[in-house]
């Protein structure tokens, strides 16, 4: 069960269309003095929720993916003295979404005569509540100053879990969702998030 559910974590990771991006970093720290990173163990597994996974197959593609997007930014991995530290979260959480329909498809009474008076003699139309239960995954990756071990940097990418994928479309996702976090480090020299 937990090699399925670690499995399943690469999908949220990796993105699809609906996949949400954001990032915050400490308008303070000088991104212009780093040049090399290291990799922080993954933090211990506690019980609780929401869901965490932590597992080989996952930490070893989404390392791999890092260091050829940081490699691509120039930095580099450094396990002596590094200026900065990355370490990553997963988490998956059950959701539930409701979508409403209106019977009358957006057309309020009085759309058409012979429609309406169908309809009265039908009686009135009513709302129809669709609910959908799905897992959505969270991917965080962190950017952690080494001189004194403060977040510098916090990306996050949110998205549905597809369990149902193949490992070449697991492994797409995985690739989009950290090129799209990784797109904003180091972020702007000026301005705001």
């Amino acid at each position: 069960m937990s090699r399925w559910i670690g499995l399943v974590v690469v999908l949220v990771l990796s993105g699809c269309e609906s996949m949400q991006i954001s990032y915050d970093y400490d308008g303070n720290a000088d991104f212009s003095t780093l040049h090399s990173y290291n990799w922080l163990p993954a933090p211990e597994l506690k019980t609780g929720a929401p869901k965490v996974q932590y597992g080989t197959l996952l930490e070893a593609r989404l390392k791999s993916l890092v260091d050829e997007q940081l490699a691509a930014r120039g930095f580099a991995k450094n396990a002596e003295n590094p200026d900065f530290l990355v370490t990553y979260h997963v988490a998956v959480e059950d959701k539930v979404s409701v979508t409403y329909i209106n019977e009358l498809y957006g057309y309020g009474p009085g759309w058409g005569t012979s429609y309406r008076r169908n309809m009265l003699h039908h009686g009135y139309p009513g709302t129809t509540a669709m609910v959908n239960e799905y897992q959505q995954g969270t991917l965080i990756l962190d950017m952690v100053r080494n001189s004194d071990k403060q977040l510098i940097w916090r990306g996050t990418a949110v998205a549905e879990v597809y369990p149902d994928l193949s490992r070449e479309a697991k492994e797409k996702r995985l690739r989009d969702a950290v090129e799209k976090l990784l797109a904003n480090f180091p972020p702007p020299a000026t301005g705001s998030n």
